[in-house]
């Protein structure tokens, strides 16, 4: 009887030697919620739908993470936690005396995130997340395609309003494409594509801004960069994301001109002839995006909404 107590003893021992203690299997459980995410809010009572994006990542056994929340650049979260197969994290919003605290929470399922954001004065709002494409490292280039006339130089034909019901607030003069100032809607072309380059000339008015969406989700800022910093907000910026090195922009009132390739998420801008970057990471979809169906072809999009700009060219070649 002893014998047989003593050998249950040592199975019961070698067993707890080998099972993993609960933090690691807490830790590995936790690894689902790392990596970039793409976040799609439905609109509310079937209002304007918001897209966000999401990178949760851990350095040296502490969780680290950034978020864009629909609009304006993304920023790092201080305060995120993985509790009981609970992501959480929080920030604060608008500014003293009327300042909330948002908060956002989700579970993973399949692969995939399922939450709900308590959004102050908003309300709580569902929402749900999916992997960012595992993009190459290297994409191949391909060549170009036929050049595409995206502005036809008489009329707004080909371009749809990204606020449904909204008018477009667009307008051609003399071969001229300009918005109505800082109530028009942001317009994004009827035709889709994959990788591209493109060449588009445009004149932004004083104190004014503007921006390119490539396929509808990755800003390239325009802006009066008169006695602005260099940031993640100048012209010719990926908006949030990658500052240009120098300053290349015309002064306001003058045309300029940028040349844009995007391949795969890599993304290429020169402007007034001067490189701003080369073959830079997008490394998610920027604030204001069209949705977040990244590794899917997109649309041109311009934004209208702050302050007059205008287009006299905007010509993409396909790469295929």
């Amino acid at each position: 009887m002893r014998f047989h107590m003593l050998m249950t003893f040592a199975v019961l021992a070698v067993v707890a030697l080998t099972l993993p203690p609960a933090a690691t299997l807490r830790a590995a459980s936790d690894d689902q919620f790392l990596g970039r995410w793409d976040i799609s809010m439905p609109g509310k009572d079937g209002g304007r739908a918001r897209f966000c994006w999401l990178e949760v990542s851990r350095e040296g056994g502490a969780l680290k993470g950034r978020f864009n929340s629909g609009g304006g650049a993304q920023f790092p979260l201080t305060e995120i936690t993985i509790e009981k197969g609970e992501l959480q994290f929080q920030y604060p919003q608008g500014r003293p005396p009327d300042q909330t605290r948002v908060v956002w929470k989700a579970t993973a399922k399949g692969g995939k995130l399922e939450g709900t954001a308590e959004l102050g004065k908003e309300g709580t709002r569902s929402w749900s997340a999916v992997p960012c494409p595992a993009w190459p490292k290297d994409p191949p280039k391909g060549k170009p395609g036929k050049p595409v006339a995206l502005f036809n130089g008489k009329d707004v034909g080909g371009w749809l309003g990204q606020v449904p019901g909204k008018e477009l607030g667009w307008s051609v003069k003399e071969g001229i494409l300009q918005n109505a100032g800082s109530n028009a809607n942001n317009i994004y072309t009827e035709q889709k594509f994959k990788d591209f380059k493109l060449d588009i000339e445009f004149n932004v008015d004083p104190k004014s801004n503007s921006g390119v969406y490539l396929r509808g989700r990755y800003e390239i800022q325009i802006m009066d960069q008169a006695d602005r910093p260099l940031d993640v907000h100048a012209i010719g910026a990926l908006y949030g994301f990658v500052i240009p090195p120098v300053n290349a922009a015309k002064p306001a009132g003058q045309w300029q001109k940028f040349e844009i390739t995007l391949i795969a998420n890599r993304v290429t801008v020169i402007l007034n002839g001067t490189k701003l970057m080369e073959n830079a990471e997008a490394p998610g979809i920027t604030g204001g995006a069209l949705d977040a169906n990244e590794g899917e072809p997109g649309p041109i999009m311009i934004q209208g909404d702050h302050g007059r700009v205008q287009f006299r060219k905007i010509e993409l070649t396909p790469l295929i």
